[in-house]
């Protein structure tokens, strides 16, 4: 009988058994085939980019500061899901990152303390290539987001002027500017923009910038001095109109708001700044019309 036993597993009649057998022990913990449970698989965490081996620190550092600034853990999850997007679209970033990680840390963060995104679908961040280190950047509509939303303004927004557009701006007391795009036909080479800001006293202001001074901010980008990949490329209009607006921020009062929420936009505006900053001193320019600023960031601008 012992002998029948020890041979039953190799002549297959294990399974008839433990329908006969009267005894639980040994059937009951074999039926559910236990050997294969697949739970576990998805919740183990995704493969981290061949590419970003070595940052893995820097998508897990900012978590913290991410989270007292505002954000949340899945806020803090999806962003850095979209900072890996936009690395692995732009290899140039990565090389940034591996030189200087603390400040692609520090992008991070900051995507929390402007309130906005890296989401390439809602286009109102972006992280950029500065004297070879990564920063967070906001583009025209998050700019304008800020603005509106930290109580600078209660409505702002910039254009564009073509050649074939009608355009007229008249200043002084009763000032006024028009503009009529040839929105259904050709509409001609660019000549410059314009703003329109509505303060939260009602106030209206509004200027223009012409086509050369775009073109001049355009030129002293990191990505594009080097030839690289940027927001000017693929987004030209939006960046245009974003340096136009940057420019108006200069000359709004900002009495009335908070120090944090100050702290918010001149963090963000410092990047413009400095990129300026550095190109004038390249070209051996001074200031003209277009830089008369006297708020607080300017002075630390180095």
């Amino acid at each position: 009988m012992s002998k029948t036993e020890n041979q039953s597993p190799q002549q297959g009649n294990l399974g008839m058994e433990q329908h006969n057998a009267p005894s639980p022990t040994k059937t009951e913990p074999v039926s559910p085939t236990p050997s294969t449970p697949q739970p576990p698989v998805p919740s183990a965490p995704p493969a981290f980019p061949v590419q970003l081996k070595g940052l893995e620190s820097c998508f897990i550092s900012p978590k913290k500061a991410f989270i007292a600034a505002g954000g949340t853990e899945q806020q803090f999850a999806r962003e850095v899901n979209f900072a890996m997007q936009a690395m692995l679209n732009n290899p140039y970033l990565i090389d940034c990152a591996r030189q200087y990680p603390d400040h692609l840390v520090e992008a991070i963060k900051n995507v929390s303390l402007t309130g906005l995104t890296l989401n390439p679908e809602l286009r109102l961040g972006y992280l950029v290539p500065y004297k070879g280190k990564v920063k967070f950047q906001a583009s025209y509509m998050g700019k304008v987001d800020i603005l509106i939303r930290t109580g600078v303004v209660k409505d702002i927004y910039s254009d564009l002027v073509y050649a074939n557009d009608e355009f007229s701006m008249t200043k002084g007391t009763g000032g006024t500017i028009i503009h009529k795009p040839n929105v259904f036909g050709e509409r001609g080479d660019l000549l410059g923009g314009y703003y329109f800001a509505v303060l939260t006293s009602g106030v209206v202001k509004f200027d223009a910038m012409p086509k050369a001074r775009i073109e001049e901010i355009k030129s002293r980008s990191e990505a594009v001095k080097k030839g690289k990949q940027s927001p000017w490329d693929t987004d030209f209009e939006e960046m245009a109109r974003k340096t136009i607006v940057n420019w108006a921020f200069k000359f709004l009062p900002k009495t009335g708001i908070s120090d944090s929420m100050i702290k918010v936009l001149e963090t963000e505006s410092q990047l413009d700044d400095e990129m300026f900053e550095d190109w004038k001193k390249a070209q051996g320019q001074k200031p003209d019309d277009f830089e008369e600023d006297d708020t607080p960031y300017a002075e630390e601008v180095k």
